[in-house]
């Protein structure tokens, strides 16, 4: 069984939604966790909570940018806060609607300077303090392996983090580190709304509709909620999955239509 107690996880992205979720589920667990989010007013809200005391929860603000001092300085903040580091679990970067030939190019250059070179960033500056035991978790999406025209960025950063997955994966496992992702299909976060306002601009229908549309599309007759995928990701932390490294793992209640 887990010693919860001693799991030391970073979770950047860690102040809504998923990563939030995530959280909180290993709190619950009994571990001692560090978010990372955006600004110092988010980190607080977060803080405030998830019940922070100063000692099993600690927060840094900092935008996740794809620098690899940006890394190098949250994850040595992190182990400094926590006494230590066991665990990371990359959260960070959105899922903007868009077409390849159509989306704007900041917008390209933003999300893979966030996801991509954010998640590369911070697991190689994670590969510094983790030890035996030690688990990356990279937090991806659905259109990484169900490619998706509408989610240009988002199917081809997650489609390259699949890869760098398993590459560092393969590069951590003399070292006894298992590095491993998740693919959650939509989710019932703020982002969600967000997305379904960008589909329904696109398709000419109302938000609401847009919503309708997306949630009628799952299979088991909902879509995942953050702490569904938060479930997910403490079992891959745990030593109950210490066979799983290199792969993914699909949360999307069988919306993907490719094979198993």
């Amino acid at each position: 069984m887990t010693e919860w107690a001693k799991a030391k996880v970073l979770v950047t992205g860690g102040t809504r939604g998923i990563g939030r979720a995530v959280a909180e589920q290993l709190l619950n667990l009994g571990a001692v966790v560090t978010i990372v989010g955006r600004s110092a007013n988010s980190v607080e809200a977060a803080l405030r909570s998830l019940g922070a005391d100063g000692k099993r929860v600690f927060g840094i603000a900092r935008v996740i940018d794809g620098r690899e001092e940006v890394g190098i300085d949250v994850a040595a903040e992190a182990s400094r806060c926590m006494g230590g580091l066991t665990a990371v679990v990359n959260a960070a970067g959105g899922a903007p609607v868009g077409r390849a030939l159509d989306l704007d190019w900041g917008i390209w250059k933003h999300e893979w300077d966030v996801k991509f070179w954010g998640y590369l960033a911070m697991a190689r500056a994670a590969a510094l303090h983790l030890h035996e035991g030690g688990v990356i978790v990279n937090i991806l999406g659905i259109a990484g392996v169900d490619p998706n025209p509408r989610l240009a960025s988002g199917t081809t950063i997650n489609g390259a983090l699949r890869g760098l997955t398993k590459i560092l994966a393969d590069d951590l496992a003399p070292r006894r580190i298992r590095v491993v992702a998740v693919n959650p299909a939509a989710t019932e976060t703020d982002l969600l709304v967000r997305m379904a306002e960008q589909y329904a601009v696109a398709s000419q229908v109302t938000t609401e509709e847009a919503l309708r549309q997306m949630r009628a599309a799952a299979p088991l007759g909902r879509l995942p909620h953050p702490e569904d995928v938060a479930a997910v990701v403490a079992f891959l932390l745990s030593d109950e999955a210490s066979m799983i490294s290199g792969s993914s793992v699909d949360v999307d209640g069988g919306l993907r239509r490719g094979p198993a």
